[in-house]
């Protein structure tokens, strides 16, 4: 055979096609139209024309193919596994046989976006994340790369379609946006009605949400995928910008806000509401006077009520709103407000008619009014604990009540009543560390017959005081009453009180104590300080009597402890302690 001449082309080598394999091909998708027009083309020809890039694969006779499968599953069907296919064979690494495939595709017929994005994310990877490294590696500009990469937050499906001409790269771009887990429902709803590209832009839109509503901080938004500003940015199709395309994700942000705002709130006010559309209207406004006015004396006392506070709006078009001053007791509100409606029209002089009579908005209500308000739980259990600890204490120094108190006990069955951890820690302030913690009888008698007889009647008495820690309520208050225990000789004025309110109920707390009227124009001042300073001020007033003052909300209700007002049993310790009390009364 002669050499060929210098002036004939060099013949390519060929492979027969059953030497040749399917390579890591970026395609997935291989169009029938195009395949067939393809085939045809070859028929025609009689031959490849073009020959297909190979790599060997070590070890083995069989080559693999880099770029050209098109040709190659042609070749087969038109001209058997015998064929001599031409072909280039080069020696490549993973990468570069990738890349080249990549760039042979996208130049002939083109792979779909969905199959460039997936041939990106690895080239990317492959370059230890240099966008730039990995678009020249490409022969892409910088800008192709990352719109092929915006289109990996479709779910796969929505990618599939994508590759499978099921669906417009219009209609991925816009699916980009939304949520994975709304993507395939979407995609269902796309596929099933034909759904052009405009159309469902105009539904996704609907859903939407504008950032420029958003009270939240949109800073945390300018990154993230669901901002259609990203989408407007690389995209021929999107919302444009200014929109979050995650619903759900920019309601929860929403809610997180309304939730911060009533938690800083929660300081000014004893009940911070947010009212949802479900909510209806749970509250109404309450003030000193105007239309829904109760008079400045019930304001007063409103402001200290646990049903006062104001609303924070969670309903659309206001959220994060707040509408200051509001009660929560609808029945209670309507019978403050006709109380001080009846009030202003008794005190009218009876000359002045309804023409020319004039509303009074002093604010002051008629002498005789009742004032009320409903006391925080929180107060309710620190008052409680309070009592207890005076009346015990008050036990420890009325040593003949004392013992009465004891025998009304003891006969009302209610000597369960005495709480021996009290008791074991008086009794150690008392008599020393004799005290074993146990509770059998025989074993704690011998350490109680080795008691020193000097603190027989002191431990006597802390016996009968450890029982004010375990009554009920209602006998703490006849125990309170029957005792007569004078709440200014132990009431204290201190932080510990005061920051069990919130700065409505201090602001309450203080009208009613006479401590805002002592202080004058200083506690308009302080009001407008923070929680701790306000109540330093209220510490700190000058002049004020804080000992033997006592705020209402700290005063027991008040009874007389006589057989004749009570209609209890011999078998309750109120009625008991009556007996006790009547029997003592009788003796003096």
């Amino acid at each position: 055979m002669e050499a060929p001449s210098n002036l004939e082309p060099l013949a390519n080598p060929t492979l027969p096609l059953h030497r040749i394999v399917q390579g890591k091909n970026p395609r997935e998708y291989f169009d029938p139209v195009e395949m067939a027009d393809l085939e045809a083309g070859l028929r025609a020809a009689g031959r490849v024309v073009q020959p297909i890039i190979v790599r060997s694969i070590p070890g083995s006779e069989v080559y693999e193919i880099v770029a050209g499968e098109r040709r190659w599953r042609a070749a087969k069907n038109v001209f058997g596994d015998g064929y001599d296919m031409p072909v280039v064979i080069e020696a490549l690494s993973d990468e570069e046989a990738e890349a080249i495939a990549v760039i042979e595709n996208h130049h002939r017929a083109p792979m779909s976006h969905a199959e460039e994005a997936q041939a990106a994310k690895r080239q990317l990877m492959r370059n230890k994340g240099d966008k730039e490294e990995a678009a020249a590696s490409l022969g892409w500009k910088p800008e192709l790369l990352e719109r092929r990469l915006a289109l990996l937050t479709c779910t796969p499906t929505v990618l599939s379609a994508l590759t499978h001409r099921q669906i417009q790269l219009g209609h991925a771009e816009l699916l980009a946006g939304v949520p994975p887990d709304k993507q395939d429902n979407v995609l269902t709803g796309v596929l099933a009605h034909r759904v052009p590209v405009g159309v469902l832009k105009e539904q996704l839109g609907r859903f939407a949400r504008q950032l420029a509503a958003a009270i939240f901080d949109t800073a945390q938004c300018s990154t993230c995928p669901h901002n259609s500003a990203r989408q407007a940015g690389l995209f021929d199709e999107s919302l444009g910008e200014g929109y979050c395309q995650h619903p759900s994700h920019y309601d929860e942000l929403t809610i997180q806000s309304i939730e911060a705002k009533a938690q800083v709130l929660r300081d000014q006010y004893p009940l911070v509401q947010i009212v949802k559309v479900s909510d209806g209207s749970p509250c109404l406004p309450v003030s000193a006077d105007g239309e829904f006015g109760v008079g400045a004396a019930q304001y007063a006392a409103c402001q200290g009520c646990a049903s006062f506070g104001c609303a924070v709006s969670g309903l659309p078009g206001s959220y994060g709103d707040v509408t200051h001053s509001q009660c929560f007791d609808a029945s209670c509100n309507v019978q403050k407000v006709a109380a001080w409606r009846k009030a202003q029209r008794e005190a009218e002089p009876p000359a002045l008619t309804k023409v020319t009579a004039k509303r009074d908005t002093s604010g002051t209500a008629k002498p005789n009014a009742t004032l009320s308000n409903q006391t925080p739980q929180r107060v309710k259990d620190y008052r409680i604990a309070q009592w207890r600890k005076w009346a015990a204490k008050e036990l420890m120094a009325q040593p003949e009540r004392n013992r009465r108190v004891m025998i009304a006990l003891a006969r009302s069955g209610h000597t369960g009543d005495v709480k021996t951890i009290e008791f074991g820690a008086a009794a150690k302030r008392i008599a020393g560390p004799w005290v074993v913690e146990r509770l059998d009888f025989a074993g704690i008698l011998p350490e109680a017959d080795a008691i020193d007889a000097r603190h027989l009647e002191p431990l006597m008495l802390a016996v009968t005081a450890s029982a004010a820690f375990g009554v009920g309520l209602r006998d703490l208050e006849s125990l309170l009453n029957y005792l007569e225990v004078d709440e200014g000789h132990h009431f204290k004025w201190n932080t510990e009180f005061l920051e069990l309110f919130t700065m409505s109920e201090l602001e309450s707390l203080a009208e009613e104590s006479g401590l805002k009227a002592k202080m004058g124009m200083a506690f308009k001042l302080a009001r407008a300080k923070k929680k701790g300073d306000f109540i330093k001020s209220l510490l700190a007033a000058p002049g004020f009597v804080y000992e033997g003052t006592v705020p209402a909300v700290m005063q027991y209700p008040r009874s007389v402890v006589s057989a004749a007002s009570s209609g209890r049993t011999d078998e309750e310790f109120p009625g008991a302690l009556l007996e006790v009390a009547e029997e003592e009364a009788l003796a003096e």
